[in-house]
Protein backbone atom coordinates (compact mmCIF):
# COMPACT_ATOMS: atom_id res chain seq x y z
CA UNK A 1 0.00 0.00 0.00
CA UNK A 2 1.65 3.23 -1.17
CA UNK A 3 1.81 5.96 1.84
CA UNK A 4 0.09 9.31 1.14
CA UNK A 5 1.64 12.41 0.74
CA UNK A 6 1.13 14.71 3.91
CA UNK A 7 -1.05 18.17 2.47
CA UNK A 8 0.77 20.03 0.32
CA UNK A 9 0.26 23.17 1.53
CA UNK A 10 1.41 22.30 5.09
CA UNK A 11 4.69 20.79 3.47
CA UNK A 12 4.78 24.18 1.23
CA UNK A 13 4.89 26.28 4.72
CA UNK A 14 7.39 24.09 6.33
CA UNK A 15 9.80 24.27 3.41
CA UNK A 16 9.14 28.38 3.02
CA UNK A 17 9.38 28.34 6.92
CA UNK A 18 12.91 26.31 7.15
CA UNK A 19 14.15 28.00 3.65
CA UNK A 20 13.55 32.01 5.38
CA UNK A 21 14.00 30.83 9.23
CA UNK A 22 17.76 29.21 7.84
CA UNK A 23 18.81 32.36 5.99
CA UNK A 24 18.05 34.99 8.59
CA UNK A 25 19.85 32.63 11.27
CA UNK A 26 23.03 32.44 9.02
CA UNK A 27 22.90 36.20 8.08
CA UNK A 28 22.38 36.92 11.77
CA UNK A 29 25.00 34.25 13.17
CA UNK A 30 27.38 35.30 10.91
CA UNK A 31 27.41 38.65 11.62
CA UNK A 32 27.55 38.30 15.60
CA UNK A 33 30.74 36.01 14.76
CA UNK A 34 32.31 38.86 12.96
CA UNK A 35 31.36 41.22 15.91
CA UNK A 36 32.19 39.02 19.05
CA UNK A 37 35.62 40.25 19.59
CA UNK A 38 36.47 36.64 21.11
CA UNK A 39 33.84 37.41 23.77
CA UNK A 40 32.27 33.44 24.68
CA UNK A 41 29.00 35.23 25.30
CA UNK A 42 28.57 36.54 22.23
CA UNK A 43 30.50 33.77 20.15
CA UNK A 44 28.95 30.91 21.02
CA UNK A 45 25.30 31.10 20.32
CA UNK A 46 26.50 32.57 17.23
CA UNK A 47 28.05 29.76 15.99
CA UNK A 48 24.93 27.96 16.91
CA UNK A 49 22.52 29.92 15.05
CA UNK A 50 25.21 29.01 11.56
CA UNK A 51 24.66 25.64 12.30
CA UNK A 52 20.95 25.83 12.70
CA UNK A 53 20.74 28.13 9.42
CA UNK A 54 22.64 25.70 7.72
CA UNK A 55 20.26 22.70 9.18
CA UNK A 56 17.20 24.88 8.22
CA UNK A 57 18.10 25.28 4.66
CA UNK A 58 19.14 21.68 4.08
CA UNK A 59 15.32 20.77 5.64
CA UNK A 60 14.18 22.60 3.20
CA UNK A 61 15.92 21.64 0.38
CA UNK A 62 15.00 18.02 1.48
CA UNK A 63 11.21 19.05 1.78
CA UNK A 64 10.78 20.65 -1.67
CA UNK A 65 10.40 17.58 -3.60
CA UNK A 66 7.66 16.41 -1.54
CA UNK A 67 6.13 19.30 -1.77
CA UNK A 68 6.27 18.96 -5.42
CA UNK A 69 5.51 15.83 -5.81
CA UNK A 70 8.60 14.53 -7.28
CA UNK A 71 9.44 11.13 -7.29
CA UNK A 72 12.63 9.33 -7.21
CA UNK A 73 14.60 7.80 -10.18
CA UNK A 74 13.11 4.25 -8.95
CA UNK A 75 9.46 6.11 -8.90
CA UNK A 76 8.95 6.03 -5.39
CA UNK A 77 7.87 9.25 -3.34
CA UNK A 78 10.39 10.88 -1.50
CA UNK A 79 10.72 10.15 2.02
CA UNK A 80 11.33 12.00 5.18
CA UNK A 81 15.32 11.65 6.03
CA UNK A 82 17.94 13.68 7.54
CA UNK A 83 18.16 16.19 7.91
CA UNK A 84 14.41 17.40 8.37
CA UNK A 85 13.71 15.30 12.09
CA UNK A 86 16.37 16.97 13.21
CA UNK A 87 15.37 20.50 11.87
CA UNK A 88 12.36 19.89 13.26
CA UNK A 89 13.59 19.29 17.04
CA UNK A 90 15.71 21.95 16.99
CA UNK A 91 13.12 24.27 15.67
CA UNK A 92 11.59 23.39 19.05
CA UNK A 93 14.86 23.62 21.23
CA UNK A 94 15.40 27.02 19.49
CA UNK A 95 11.92 28.69 20.12
CA UNK A 96 12.15 27.35 24.09
CA UNK A 97 15.40 29.22 24.25
CA UNK A 98 14.07 32.54 22.34
CA UNK A 99 10.64 32.18 24.60
CA UNK A 100 12.37 32.35 27.98
CA UNK A 101 15.29 34.74 26.37
CA UNK A 102 11.95 37.05 25.86
CA UNK A 103 11.47 37.56 29.42
CA UNK A 104 14.33 39.88 29.27
CA UNK A 105 12.81 41.48 26.70
CA UNK A 106 10.26 44.92 28.04
CA UNK A 107 7.13 45.97 25.91
CA UNK A 108 5.65 45.55 22.77
CA UNK A 109 8.66 43.74 22.19
CA UNK A 110 8.32 40.65 24.16
CA UNK A 111 4.96 40.34 22.87
CA UNK A 112 6.70 40.16 19.47
CA UNK A 113 9.54 37.85 20.54
CA UNK A 114 6.77 35.28 22.64
CA UNK A 115 4.80 34.97 19.29
CA UNK A 116 7.74 34.16 17.22
CA UNK A 117 8.99 31.30 19.68
CA UNK A 118 5.72 29.75 19.76
CA UNK A 119 5.56 29.38 15.88
CA UNK A 120 9.39 28.10 16.31
CA UNK A 121 7.73 25.60 18.35
CA UNK A 122 5.12 24.89 16.22
CA UNK A 123 6.76 24.27 13.14
CA UNK A 124 8.83 21.69 14.76
CA UNK A 125 5.63 20.10 16.13
CA UNK A 126 3.61 20.48 12.90
CA UNK A 127 6.56 18.25 11.15
CA UNK A 128 6.67 15.57 13.61
CA UNK A 129 2.64 15.15 13.51
CA UNK A 130 3.28 14.97 9.77
CA UNK A 131 5.88 12.86 9.03
CA UNK A 132 5.86 10.95 12.55
CA UNK A 133 5.28 7.23 11.08
CA UNK A 134 8.24 7.59 8.73
CA UNK A 135 10.19 9.17 11.03
CA UNK A 136 9.64 6.41 13.60
CA UNK A 137 10.83 3.88 10.69
CA UNK A 138 14.24 5.31 10.08
CA UNK A 139 14.67 5.67 13.75
CA UNK A 140 14.30 2.09 13.79
CA UNK A 141 16.29 1.38 10.97
CA UNK A 142 19.06 3.22 11.74
CA UNK A 143 19.11 3.24 15.13
CA UNK A 144 22.92 2.96 15.83
CA UNK A 145 23.20 6.31 13.31
CA UNK A 146 20.79 8.18 15.57
CA UNK A 147 22.61 7.06 18.38
CA UNK A 148 25.58 8.28 17.45
CA UNK A 149 24.17 11.99 16.71
CA UNK A 150 22.84 11.73 20.33
CA UNK A 151 25.85 10.98 21.82
CA UNK A 152 27.32 13.64 19.85
CA UNK A 153 25.55 16.35 20.08
CA UNK A 154 25.22 15.33 23.69
CA UNK A 155 28.98 15.97 24.40
CA UNK A 156 29.20 18.91 22.22
CA UNK A 157 26.01 20.56 24.73
CA UNK A 158 28.32 19.24 27.82
CA UNK A 159 31.59 20.58 26.12
CA UNK A 160 29.79 23.94 25.32
CA UNK A 161 28.35 24.26 28.80
CA UNK A 162 31.99 23.48 30.77
CA UNK A 163 33.38 26.09 28.74
CA UNK A 164 31.31 28.47 29.73
CA UNK A 165 31.23 27.67 33.16
CA UNK A 166 34.42 28.24 33.56
CA UNK A 167 35.34 31.19 31.30
CA UNK A 168 32.16 33.03 32.36
CA UNK A 169 30.42 32.23 35.22
CA UNK A 170 33.07 31.06 37.36
CA UNK A 171 34.97 34.48 36.55
CA UNK A 172 32.29 36.35 37.28
CA UNK A 173 31.24 35.06 40.35
CA UNK A 174 34.47 35.43 42.08
CA UNK A 175 35.17 37.11 45.29
CA UNK A 176 36.13 40.63 44.17
CA UNK A 177 37.19 43.64 45.66
CA UNK A 178 38.94 47.49 45.32
CA UNK A 179 40.98 49.07 47.86
CA UNK A 180 41.68 52.36 48.54
CA UNK A 181 44.27 54.02 50.70
CA UNK A 182 44.73 57.39 51.51
CA UNK A 183 47.35 59.79 52.79
CA UNK A 184 48.27 63.40 53.74
CA UNK A 185 51.22 65.84 55.01
CA UNK A 186 51.63 69.17 55.47
CA UNK A 187 54.55 70.69 52.70
CA UNK A 188 54.80 74.29 54.03
CA UNK A 189 53.27 77.35 54.72
CA UNK A 190 52.80 79.54 51.86
CA UNK A 191 51.54 82.86 52.25
CA UNK A 192 48.23 82.84 54.10
CA UNK A 193 47.35 79.38 52.84
CA UNK A 194 49.14 75.87 54.31
CA UNK A 195 50.30 73.91 51.42
CA UNK A 196 49.04 70.03 52.01
CA UNK A 197 49.93 67.11 49.51
CA UNK A 198 47.32 64.23 49.44
CA UNK A 199 48.01 61.35 47.75
CA UNK A 200 44.91 58.21 46.72
CA UNK A 201 45.93 55.42 46.15
CA UNK A 202 43.69 52.05 44.70
CA UNK A 203 43.85 48.79 43.25
CA UNK A 204 41.68 45.69 42.37
CA UNK A 205 42.03 42.47 43.85
CA UNK A 206 40.69 38.87 43.85
CA UNK A 207 39.44 39.27 40.70
CA UNK A 208 39.72 39.13 36.68
CA UNK A 209 38.85 42.97 36.76
CA UNK A 210 36.66 45.96 37.15
CA UNK A 211 35.77 48.91 35.52
CA UNK A 212 35.73 52.45 37.52
CA UNK A 213 32.61 53.97 37.53
CA UNK A 214 33.03 56.62 40.27
CA UNK A 215 35.56 58.03 42.15
CA UNK A 216 34.92 60.85 45.44
CA UNK A 217 37.27 62.76 47.54
CA UNK A 218 36.17 65.25 50.01
CA UNK A 219 38.22 67.37 52.21
CA UNK A 220 37.13 68.87 54.80
CA UNK A 221 38.43 71.55 57.43
CA UNK A 222 36.80 71.29 61.04
CA UNK A 223 37.30 73.81 64.29
CA UNK A 224 38.24 71.60 67.23
CA UNK A 225 37.81 73.52 70.69
CA UNK A 226 38.49 72.15 74.26
CA UNK A 227 35.72 70.44 76.44
CA UNK A 228 36.91 70.31 80.08
CA UNK A 229 34.87 67.84 81.79
CA UNK A 230 34.72 64.56 84.29
CA UNK A 231 33.70 61.24 83.61
CA UNK A 232 31.37 60.05 85.87
CA UNK A 233 29.93 56.04 85.90
CA UNK A 234 26.45 57.25 84.65
CA UNK A 235 28.74 58.23 81.21
CA UNK A 236 30.77 55.46 81.34
CA UNK A 237 27.26 53.11 81.30
CA UNK A 238 26.11 55.48 78.60
CA UNK A 239 28.49 55.11 76.64
CA UNK A 240 28.01 51.41 75.45
CA UNK A 241 24.24 52.31 74.93
CA UNK A 242 22.59 52.69 71.54
CA UNK A 243 25.11 53.48 68.23
CA UNK A 244 27.69 56.09 67.99
CA UNK A 245 27.74 58.33 64.90
CA UNK A 246 31.92 58.53 65.03
CA UNK A 247 33.58 55.82 67.24
CA UNK A 248 36.84 56.87 66.15
CA UNK A 249 36.19 60.74 67.53
CA UNK A 250 34.45 59.19 70.72
CA UNK A 251 37.31 57.28 71.45
CA UNK A 252 39.85 59.98 70.83
CA UNK A 253 38.29 63.52 71.55
CA UNK A 254 36.61 62.88 74.65
CA UNK A 255 38.70 66.34 75.63
CA UNK A 256 37.72 68.33 72.73
CA UNK A 257 34.23 69.01 71.00
CA UNK A 258 34.36 69.40 66.78
CA UNK A 259 32.31 72.23 65.57
CA UNK A 260 29.78 70.50 62.89
CA UNK A 261 29.25 70.38 60.27
CA UNK A 262 32.55 70.48 58.41
CA UNK A 263 33.37 73.16 56.35
CA UNK A 264 33.94 71.44 52.57
CA UNK A 265 37.29 72.55 51.45
CA UNK A 266 37.54 70.61 48.21
CA UNK A 267 36.30 67.64 46.01
CA UNK A 268 36.46 65.54 43.03
CA UNK A 269 37.13 62.45 41.45
CA UNK A 270 40.52 61.11 41.86
CA UNK A 271 40.35 57.70 39.40
CA UNK A 272 39.28 58.32 35.82
CA UNK A 273 35.96 57.54 34.97
CA UNK A 274 35.72 54.22 33.04
CA UNK A 275 39.60 52.95 33.59
CA UNK A 276 39.93 49.42 34.00
CA UNK A 277 41.92 48.02 36.65
CA UNK A 278 44.00 44.76 36.39
CA UNK A 279 44.43 42.42 39.30
CA UNK A 280 46.87 43.55 41.79
CA UNK A 281 48.05 46.69 39.12
CA UNK A 282 48.40 49.42 42.00
CA UNK A 283 47.17 52.93 40.73
CA UNK A 284 47.41 56.00 42.60
CA UNK A 285 47.19 60.40 42.22
CA UNK A 286 48.53 62.76 44.19
CA UNK A 287 46.90 66.35 45.03
CA UNK A 288 48.23 69.46 46.18
CA UNK A 289 45.49 71.47 48.18
CA UNK A 290 45.80 74.85 49.92
CA UNK A 291 44.14 75.12 52.89
CA UNK A 292 43.69 78.60 55.02
CA UNK A 293 46.28 78.89 57.53
CA UNK A 294 45.29 79.42 61.04
CA UNK A 295 41.29 78.19 59.96
CA UNK A 296 41.26 75.14 60.86
CA UNK A 297 42.36 72.57 63.17
CA UNK A 298 41.92 69.31 61.96
CA UNK A 299 42.01 68.44 58.18
CA UNK A 300 39.57 65.28 56.88
CA UNK A 301 40.04 63.41 53.80
CA UNK A 302 37.50 60.94 52.93
CA UNK A 303 37.74 59.17 49.62
CA UNK A 304 35.20 56.05 47.79
CA UNK A 305 35.45 54.18 44.89
CA UNK A 306 32.99 52.48 43.06
CA UNK A 307 33.66 49.75 40.27
CA UNK A 308 32.09 46.46 38.75
CA UNK A 309 33.02 43.64 37.25
CA UNK A 310 34.88 44.08 33.95
CA UNK A 311 31.88 44.69 31.52
CA UNK A 312 32.20 46.10 27.49
CA UNK A 313 31.42 49.54 27.78
CA UNK A 314 30.83 51.38 24.61
CA UNK A 315 33.78 53.69 23.19
CA UNK A 316 32.11 56.97 24.70
CA UNK A 317 32.26 59.06 27.20
CA UNK A 318 29.10 59.08 29.98
CA UNK A 319 26.48 61.97 29.28
CA UNK A 320 25.96 64.20 32.58
CA UNK A 321 22.60 64.55 33.16
CA UNK A 322 20.98 66.83 36.04
CA UNK A 323 17.34 66.01 36.69
CA UNK A 324 15.80 70.02 37.51
CA UNK A 325 15.16 70.00 41.21
CA UNK A 326 17.20 67.42 42.40
CA UNK A 327 20.88 68.06 43.48
CA UNK A 328 22.48 65.06 42.84
CA UNK A 329 24.42 64.37 39.66
CA UNK A 330 24.34 61.48 37.56
CA UNK A 331 26.18 60.13 34.46
CA UNK A 332 24.47 57.59 32.21
CA UNK A 333 27.18 54.88 30.47
CA UNK A 334 26.02 53.05 27.86
CA UNK A 335 27.09 48.95 27.49
CA UNK A 336 28.59 47.93 24.43
CA UNK A 337 26.37 46.03 21.59
CA UNK A 338 26.36 42.09 21.89
CA UNK A 339 24.53 41.21 18.43
CA UNK A 340 21.61 41.15 16.00
CA UNK A 341 20.76 38.35 17.85
CA UNK A 342 20.90 39.14 21.22
CA UNK A 343 19.27 42.53 19.66
CA UNK A 344 16.03 40.71 18.31
CA UNK A 345 16.00 38.60 21.91
CA UNK A 346 15.82 40.51 24.28
CA UNK A 347 16.92 44.08 22.63
CA UNK A 348 19.81 46.15 22.78
CA UNK A 349 21.86 46.63 25.96
CA UNK A 350 20.63 49.07 28.47
CA UNK A 351 22.32 51.59 30.22
CA UNK A 352 24.21 51.77 33.89
CA UNK A 353 23.22 54.89 35.94
CA UNK A 354 25.41 56.23 38.35
CA UNK A 355 24.46 58.69 40.80
CA UNK A 356 26.64 61.01 43.01
CA UNK A 357 24.36 62.06 46.16
CA UNK A 358 24.84 63.34 50.07
CA UNK A 359 24.59 61.25 52.49
CA UNK A 360 22.01 62.40 54.82
CA UNK A 361 20.88 61.25 58.25
CA UNK A 362 17.61 62.57 59.25
CA UNK A 363 17.85 64.33 62.90
CA UNK A 364 21.53 63.64 63.07
CA UNK A 365 24.67 66.16 61.85
CA UNK A 366 27.55 64.68 60.52
CA UNK A 367 30.88 65.38 60.60
CA UNK A 368 30.87 65.98 57.27
CA UNK A 369 28.03 66.53 54.03
CA UNK A 370 29.94 63.31 52.38
CA UNK A 371 29.02 62.64 48.70
CA UNK A 372 28.69 58.65 47.75
CA UNK A 373 28.35 57.00 44.43
CA UNK A 374 25.65 54.33 43.84
CA UNK A 375 24.96 52.81 40.47
CA UNK A 376 21.54 51.63 38.74
CA UNK A 377 20.97 49.26 35.67
CA UNK A 378 18.80 50.07 32.87
CA UNK A 379 17.72 46.37 31.45
CA UNK A 380 17.87 45.78 27.43
CA UNK A 381 15.28 47.80 25.23
CA UNK A 382 14.62 47.57 22.28
CA UNK A 383 15.29 51.32 21.24
CA UNK A 384 17.97 51.47 23.16
CA UNK A 385 17.72 54.40 23.78
CA UNK A 386 18.92 56.70 27.09
CA UNK A 387 16.79 56.68 30.04
CA UNK A 388 14.36 59.98 30.97
CA UNK A 389 14.64 61.63 33.75
CA UNK A 390 11.28 59.85 35.26
CA UNK A 391 12.83 56.55 34.35
CA UNK A 392 16.51 57.15 36.27
CA UNK A 393 14.20 58.48 39.39
CA UNK A 394 12.05 55.23 39.02
CA UNK A 395 15.63 52.99 38.69
CA UNK A 396 17.06 54.75 42.04
CA UNK A 397 13.67 54.17 44.05
CA UNK A 398 14.19 50.76 43.45
CA UNK A 399 16.21 49.00 46.45
CA UNK A 400 18.18 46.56 44.22
CA UNK A 401 21.42 48.04 44.02
CA UNK A 402 24.35 46.81 41.20
CA UNK A 403 26.47 44.30 41.69
CA UNK A 404 29.57 46.32 42.94
CA UNK A 405 33.07 46.46 44.78
CA UNK A 406 33.30 49.94 46.86
CA UNK A 407 35.65 51.15 49.79
CA UNK A 408 35.75 53.79 51.79
CA UNK A 409 38.51 54.91 53.70
CA UNK A 410 39.53 58.18 55.32
CA UNK A 411 42.43 60.07 57.25
CA UNK A 412 42.90 63.01 59.15
CA UNK A 413 45.42 65.45 59.92
CA UNK A 414 46.02 68.26 62.08
CA UNK A 415 47.13 71.54 61.53
CA UNK A 416 46.86 73.65 64.48
CA UNK A 417 46.67 73.50 68.41
CA UNK A 418 43.22 72.94 69.95
CA UNK A 419 41.61 76.35 70.82
CA UNK A 420 39.40 77.43 73.54
CA UNK A 421 35.75 77.95 72.61
CA UNK A 422 34.33 81.30 71.69
CA UNK A 423 31.09 82.33 73.34
CA UNK A 424 28.96 81.11 70.14
CA UNK A 425 30.58 78.01 69.98
CA UNK A 426 30.05 77.47 74.07
CA UNK A 427 25.98 77.77 73.59
CA UNK A 428 26.60 75.20 70.79
CA UNK A 429 28.40 72.40 72.50
CA UNK A 430 26.93 69.66 74.47
CA UNK A 431 26.16 70.05 78.07
CA UNK A 432 29.04 68.06 79.12
CA UNK A 433 31.62 70.22 77.97
CA UNK A 434 29.45 73.05 79.84
CA UNK A 435 30.88 73.60 83.49
CA UNK A 436 28.13 72.99 85.77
Amino acid sequence: MKRRLPSVAAVWFLATFFLLAGIAALLVGAHDVTVSGGRFGVLFPAVLLVLAGALFVGAARQLSPIAMRRRTSNGDQPRCKEPMPVAFLVSILLGIYIYFGALAGRGTQRVIVIVVSLLFMAVGLLGFALFWGEIKDEIKGSMRVGASIAVAIAGLVVGGWEFWYQNQYIPSHLARGVSVQVGMRKLHTQGDNDVVSATLSYEDFGGPGVVVLGSIYMLTGSEVVKCQHSTTPKDEANYFRGQLVDPQSSRFMSDVWEVRPAAVLATGRFAPDGKHLDPNVPASRRLILYVPHGRYQLLRLRAQLFAIPAAPLADQPPLARQIPGDADLYDLWKLAENGWFQHLLSGKRGWIVTRYEFVEIPGEIISSPDVRVTARSQGPTWSGNAPSDAQIERLFRSPHALKSAEAFTDTELPLAPVTAPTAVERRRMPAVCRPQ
